[in-house]
């Protein structure tokens, strides 16, 4: 067996690999040899638990308690850790604690949810809001109103189905006429549309497929961060990068927890800095994943002249006719209530 080589505790350059089922854990391996040559420190992992089956990137998790099969499951991301060290290289895991995916078919936690209600030992984990839907999950997945798709709502056993949709069935329910069965369920499927001024659940911005969970709760934290501590624990993955922060209720806290929870294992963040703004100073991280630092490495390819060039172009043909002339406030103020009346609604 190859003797392991050491790996520094703060990576010093990092390579990141975008897992999927066409590039698994294998082919990451086999890339490792490579890497070491150019004197690269660490594997930047997307993230590797359960996802969507098919899913291009990993950031749709479906289960927190297992490492994903279709990239080669927990054995292979072990095999891949022990390739790595024999070369002196560590991995570093992205990991999404904002959201899960919305496809209760593949989500364990969720089919429970909308099987049992509030009721359900997972409603918890879910940022939804329960008086605002009027006791049910609002579901935006039909093409159509209620009533022109009421065709292709159909009981099979105990899940209703809407082409490739799948919804379990609350017990006892599935023998009843179509509309007394919708209203007798924990959720309500409706036109896609309706999601900009109905929706009940937090969504990753205005994608209404991944739903927000309440990590800022304890026992929600415990158990969607028990597989990634382990790993952390058993050496396999040496640091984390976290998603998304901005999106938890409490990132302070969040962050805090995960702190302690990880022995202060080697942390960044996926925190875009404008100018001038600076990373929370009580966030006990080790510093963002450099898209401010990219945003100045990629200004030394760029010609301050041609950039002004380039804006007077855009400005003449791109502005409103009122805005023409350097004046971008209103349309400052349309994109503002785009973004907060539409997109985020």
């Amino acid at each position: 067996m190859t003797p392991e080589h050491p790996v520094p505790a703060v990576p010093t350059a990092t390579y990141r690999l975008q897992l999927q089922p066409a590039f698994p854990f294998e082919a990451a391996a086999a890339a490792v040899p490579y890497l070491a040559s150019l004197g690269v420190s660490h594997l930047h992992l997307s993230p590797v638990l359960e996802a969507v089956p098919g899913s291009p990137h990993g950031y749709d998790v479906v289960d927190h308690s297992r490492v994903r099969g279709e990239l080669g499951g927990e054995e292979g991301l072990r095999a891949l850790a022990r390739t790595a060290r024999e070369h002196g290289l560590g991995l570093i895991v992205d990991i999404v604690p904002n959201h899960m995916a919305m496809v209760p078919r593949h989500n364990p936690a969720l089919w429970d949810v909308l099987r049992e209600g509030p009721a359900s030992a997972y409603a918890r984990w879910f940022d939804i809001d329960w008086e605002a839907g009027g006791g049910k999950v609002l579901l935006p997945v039909l093409g159509g109103p209620v009533g022109a798709e009421a065709g292709q709502l159909k009981a099979d056993g105990d899940v209703l189905r809407y082409y490739d949709h799948a919804f379990p069935l609350r017990a006892g329910t599935a023998h009843l006429p179509l509309p007394e069965l919708l209203d007798a369920q924990w959720y309500r499927p409706v036109w896609w549309r309706l999601a900009r001024t109905e929706l009940n659940y937090r969504r990753f911005f205005s994608i209404s497929e991944l739903i927000g969970v309440r990590v800022e709760d304890p026992e929600v934290f415990a158990a969607t961060h028990g597989k990634i501590l382990q790993l952390l624990r058993e050496g396999v993955v040496d640091g984390l990068r976290i998603d998304h922060p901005d999106g938890l209720a409490d990132p302070d806290g969040y962050l805090a927890r995960l702190h302690r929870a990880s022995g202060g294992r080697w942390t960044v963040v996926e925190k875009i800095l404008s100018s001038g703004e600076h990373l929370p100073p009580s966030w006990p991280v080790a510093g963002t994943t450099g898209y401010d630092a990219l945003r100045h490495v990629d200004g030394l390819f760029t010609d301050p002249a041609g950039a002004d060039e380039l804006l007077d172009h855009y400005r003449s043909f791109a502005a409103p006719q009122t805005d023409r002339g350097g004046d971008w406030a209103a349309t400052v103020r349309r994109a503002a209530y785009q973004v907060i009346g539409h997109e985020l609604a």
